[in-house]
């Protein structure tokens, strides 16, 4: 009797490359390599206290936030990792200034853009923390134009996440199936675990941050208390479940069914999500994996980004409920509130 197929991750992306006949091998190679940043990434995470790379370097980033010495070791790993992999043309990480171009003699096809540690503030107490990246090719074989980066989400070719937690998880997709892949810490090597995740269709677990409601739009929390409202005498349908790191937040809901919530902010009067290393990426995997990602006006994937950095408000998860709050967005723009 034979035991259950396990497939790697880099079989897996061989496999799909052999499914489209003028694939050069460059995205494959691109995707196994991120892999392996990851590796190397996890591998700091866990010995984080050992080594003393808790904390904070003094410094602040682009986005105006203190950096963490953690942020730092990841965001150079993934520039060195990719610059070496003779598959990129430029990238665009959450913790620098300016895009970062590769030289033309080590130059590919592709532009990648991430967001090196999402929920580096939940580093120094244990919390599950991740990488985000999204992939696009390049749009002149020459030169790096601004529209190689500056770009909508919906000409993403591939994205995803890895997360760092009891487990590390790499989830990915190629624009046709989400698949997760969990880390043997013995073999070194990811292994196909969750193939094609989808969405759930009902929401269990809304997640938003509750105590910043005095800040937020008037539609909010009529809308959460619709949600809530579906939990009656005989059953509790929905529970509500905020980590605090973006992408535990998405891989849960992803898996469970549930609806990630980061409105505009009273005080600012934007959001707080950068749009194209945190938005973009998860509202592309959501899609396909037949959920749904918004900004409460829109597709989060058509929305036209001005600059490296601009932020958005961001609904993403199911899909019924992102269009239900879509509807509650209207309602009170109609009402004025």
């Amino acid at each position: 009797m034979s035991g259950p197929q396990i497939i790697t991750l880099t079989q897996h992306i061989l496999r799909r490359q052999r499914q489209h006949p003028s694939a050069t091998g460059q995205l494959s190679a691109l995707l196994t390599q991120v892999g392996v940043a990851g590796k190397m990434i996890q591998a700091q995470v866990r010995r984080a206290g050992l080594i003393e790379v808790w904390g904070a370097t003094g410094e602040t980033n682009v986005q105006g936030e203190t950096v963490q010495k953690l942020d730092r070791i990841a965001n150079d790993t993934f520039i060195d990792m990719l610059r070496r992999s003779a598959c990129v043309a430029a990238m665009a990480s959450e913790e620098e200034h300016e895009v970062i171009e590769v030289p033309r003699e080590m130059a590919g096809d592709y532009v990648v853009v991430f967001d090196p540690l999402d929920g580096s503030s939940n580093i120094d107490v244990n919390v599950s923390i991740g990488t985000i990246f999204g992939i696009y090719r390049r749009c002149h074989p020459d030169d790096i134009l601004r529209r190689d980066v500056i770009r909508p989400g919906h000409q993403q070719i591939a994205a995803g996440y890895i997360v760092y937690g009891s487990s590390t998880m790499l989830v990915y997709t190629d624009g046709v199936t989400v698949d997760g892949f969990t880390l043997d810490p013995s073999s070194g090597e990811y292994f196909l675990t969750r193939p094609n995740m989808r969405m759930p269709d009902k929401t269990r677990v809304i997640s938003i941050n509750e105590c910043n409601e005095p800040y937020w739009p008037a539609w909010v929390a009529p809308y959460c208390d619709a949600i809530k409202s579906r939990n009656d005498a005989d059953k509790r349908r929905v529970s509500a479940r905020h980590i605090g790191s973006l992408v535990a937040d998405f891989h849960r809901n992803l898996i469970s069914g549930g609806v990630f919530l980061y409105p505009i902010d009273a005080r600012t009067r934007r959001g707080k999500l950068r749009v194209i290393y945190e938005c973009n990426p998860l509202a592309f995997i959501a899609e396909t994996a037949g959920g749904a990602a918004s900004t409460g006006e829109g597709r989060m994937l058509d929305l036209e980004p001005q600059s490296l950095h601009d932020r958005a408000a961001l609904i993403i998860g199911t899909k019924s409920d992102v269009e239900l709050a879509e509807t509650f967005v209207r309602r009170y723009a109609q009402e004025g509130a």
